[in-house]
């Protein structure tokens, strides 16, 4: 029997996560077989700050992980450090400009270099990260276009529903 989940053909609104201390205005929050996808629409220090605060006190039984694009975010080493430190990252992938610069802090800020990794692309970054996450963890994306998150999106549902289903 077919069926269609009729909230998927609702267009995205812009939802706002908040708790006493902090908010975030999100573009977008998907959940992919157990992953929960925070797609923020962050550009200013402080919405990203405020960003990875609500990541780090956001209640997952999995990791805290970041995705991070730094082709229009000025970012550099101390955003690394911030992603650790406030964000409780426990996985960081980065890309653009930048990605490099945020790899060094994340791993200066104690974040073993397993679990850093810097890709030339948003797509590959994307890819990456599908291959990386598990049941239950939790991921921000900082700078990740629509198109970047699909792509996420479908990968990690080919990947986890094969892996649930054998």
């Amino acid at each position: 029997m077919d069926w269609t989940d009729t909230t998927m053909l609702e267009p995205t609104r812009t939802i706002s996560i908040a708790d006493a201390q902090r908010s975030v205005s999100c573009a977008r929050v998907v959940a992919v077989q157990g992953v929960t996808l925070l797609q923020v629409d962050a550009k200013s220090r402080a919405e990203i700050d405020s960003s990875l605060e609500v990541l780090g006190g956001f209640r997952a039984s999995g990791r805290h992980v970041v995705l991070c694009d730094t082709t229009h975010l000025v970012v550099g080493r101390q955003f690394g450090v911030r992603t650790v430190e406030k964000g409780t990252a426990e996985l960081l992938v980065s890309c653009g400009l930048s990605g490099r610069e945020i790899a060094i802090g994340a791993r200066d800020a104690g974040l073993s270099l397993a679990n850093v990794v810097v890709c030339s692309q948003a797509t590959a970054a994307a890819e990456v990260m599908a291959y990386r996450l598990v049941p239950g963890d939790t991921v921000l994306l900082l700078g990740i276009e629509e198109k970047t998150c699909d792509t996420l999106v479908a990968a990690l549902e080919n990947r986890l529903s094969v892996r649930i289903a054998a």
